[in-house]
């Protein structure tokens, strides 16, 4: 028994010495990297000057800067996200690693009233917030993990980041892979979306890793059901969705972070890497953003009424309805978040008296913010502006009808 404990003492010495040496020992050939990587590892090592071209996913020696977040507001992680972007060194790779409390994000050109239920997420105090990028939209919750990771334009590739990503994942024992959108999926199941954006000498790729995110709110906030609102914006691809939990019970969002900060530096910063001679990430915290005005103005600009409504593309929404006195179709336009133009008519034949308030109704919606406030606001202008089309009888009834209508409906 002691001969034996010895034995044991001995082969625990030799494996810990083993697993400390190992990352100067790993192989040139990585998960994350096309089979390119092995005709040329060798020289790479050695050349820190020149950035390899884009059809070859190698590891190189390059400037880098990682963060982690310690905020969990949303504002505050975009508009920093967009402040780093703009203002790092060009030739600088960078990642940042975050996660937010609950949320919707829609991309920049998406439409909130087609892609999320708007009034769910206010009656359960969720805000949405349009990020600076395109995209679709996704669920924010402290299950959820971002990444973003910026570098040169000139050698901007989604899917080698995409892939980075999911070498990050085997690394932690979680066999993902990278589809034909870029998706990261388990088992067919997407559990990362991404997206991307470009300026002149600049470019990041962002997304997201559903580690232990609530699929069931995640499920209700983005189902929306308007198959006859008619948008210009971006439409967001539905998956099926599943979470790392299901296929892990120890990964988490600060083991996700170093591993993706890991095959990140291997990726960019390899020599430090092979000499773990990495560092510590920069921890962004409250006291780092409140020395930073324009992450400040940033976050502000992004919380206003023009850049979260107003950047919506044009759209037209068609209802129509039968009441008890007749039916109703609208059609409603809106641009930049107003309503433009809104057309009242009937299937049935009505008479002018009828009509009438309908149609001061409608011209009393135009011009104001797409929002249920808008019929209070149009009925109040009709009293002031033309009080004698809700004279006739029954008048008065068919406004209250219709805008109680149209405000369950925008």
């Amino acid at each position: 028994m002691l001969h034996h404990n010895s034995h044991l003492a001995s082969l625990l010495i030799i494996c810990r010495s083993f697993r400390a040496s190992s990352r100067l020992l790993r192989p040139t050939v990585l998960n994350s990297f096309t089979p390119q990587f092995n005709a040329h590892g060798t020289r790479n090592l050695t050349n820190t000057s020149v950035a390899p071209p884009k059809s070859e996913n190698t590891p190189g020696n390059f400037k880098v800067e990682t963060y982690f977040s310690k905020i969990n507001d949303p504002w505050t992680n975009l508009a920093f996200e967009e402040w780093l972007f703009r203002n790092s060194d060009p030739e600088t790779y960078i990642l940042l690693m975050y996660r937010n409390s609950k949320s919707v994000i829609i991309g920049r050109n998406q439409n909130p009233w087609k892609e999320c239920n708007l009034k769910l997420l206010e009656r359960d105090g969720i805000p949405f917030v349009r990020r600076k990028s395109g995209g679709g939209t996704v669920y924010h919750d402290m299950g959820n993990t971002n990444y973003s990771i910026m570098m040169p334009r000139s050698v901007f590739d989604r899917r080698t980041n995409v892939e980075l990503v999911c070498g990050a994942l085997h690394e932690l024992d979680i066999p993902a892979v990278v589809n034909e959108r870029h998706d990261i999926v388990l088992d067919g199941k997407k559990i990362s979306g991404s997206a991307f954006k470009l300026i002149q000498k600049r470019a990041y790729h962002h997304g997201t890793m559903l580690i232990d995110t609530d699929l069931s709110s995640l499920g209700q906030y983005l189902k929306v059901e308007k198959s006859n609102l008619e948008s210009k914006g971006t439409a967001s691809v539905r998956s099926p969705v599943t979470r790392l939990r299901e296929s892990s019970f120890t990964i988490d969002h600060l083991s996700f972070c170093e591993a993706v900060r890991s095959e990140f530096l291997k990726r960019y910063a390899y020599n430090q890497w092979r000499q773990n001679k990495e560092g510590e990430p920069i921890i962004l915290d409250e006291a780092m953003v409140e020395r930073n005005e324009d992450v400040k103005a940033i976050r502000d600009d992004m919380k206003t009424w023009k850049w979260t409504y107003g950047q919506t593309p044009e759209f037209t929404y068609r209802l129509e309805k039968v009441f008890p006195w007749g039916s109703v179709n609208a059609m409603i336009k809106s641009k930049e978040g107003l309503i433009a133009q809104v057309d009242m008519t009937s299937n049935d034949i009505l008479t002018n008296a009828q009509l009438l308030p309908l149609t001061a109704l409608a011209v009393g919606m135009e011009g104001q913010q797409y929002e249920s406030k808008a019929l209070d606001m149009a009925i109040d202008r009709i009293k002031d502006e033309a009080p004698e089309v809700l004279s006739p009888k029954g008048a008065v009834e068919a406004v209250k009808d219709v805008a109680q209508w149209l405000k369950n409906e925008l």
